[in-house]
């Protein structure tokens, strides 16, 4: 069985007044994070979706296929789409590029999950639901007819799921306001 990752690289960063994808986490832009991530786990392919010219093309040099998301403004639900598009017959993992503290283990966790039970599959702690989430090739046309900022969990609503423990909530962070970020650094830096 395959899983194919596709990273969504193409927020507009309302919340925060800058993009934050480009600020600087130990000694690397956010987003760099994730693709050293990706780099480092067995996938059959990773997608990169993104509205930067920067992170397509770090991505391109790491390997990954790399697509321009010039319709960011609609939502995440145009990143699913495109990502989406590239796979075949594959799983879907579903990345953001915001989450820097997310480890490999988390991330092996998940797919070892879901090779024993092909469900959805995402992390979670105390009841709290984070990515990378896991979708099965099988809702490959739910997740193409998404709409606006819709996100595909929604398909999940009354299914059956793979929900995965994992111990640190610090790795479903994601940074959305200055102070997230400013706490982070402060936290983890």
């Amino acid at each position: 069985m395959k899983i194919n990752a596709i990273l969504m690289a193409s927020g507009l960063s309302t919340r925060m007044g800058e993009n934050k994808l480009f600020l600087d986490f130990k000694d690397k832009k956010i987003y760099q994070h994730t693709l050293d991530l990706l780099k480092e786990l067995d996938l059959n392919k990773v997608i990169v979706v993104s509205s930067y010219d920067k992170i397509l093309k770090e991505a391109e040099e790491m390997g990954f296929v790399s697509i321009l998301n010039e319709d960011n403004e609609v939502g995440k639900s145009s990143s699913i789409k495109l990502g989406v598009r590239e796979c075949d017959d594959e799983a879907m993992m579903f990345f953001v590029a915001d989450q820097p503290l997310l480890t490999i283990e988390t991330c092996n966790k998940l797919i070892d999950a879901y090779k024993e039970k092909e469900l959805i599959t995402y992390p979670v702690v105390n009841d709290r639901r984070g990515a990378p989430v896991i979708f099965p090739n099988s809702y490959k046309d739910g997740l193409y007819n998404l709409e606006g900022d819709q996100g595909g969990m929604i398909l999940a609503y009354k299914q059956e799921v793979n929900k995965v423990e994992i111990r640190d909530e610090s790795e479903l962070l994601d940074i959305d306001t200055v102070k997230a970020y400013e706490d982070m650094k402060e936290k983890y830096e």
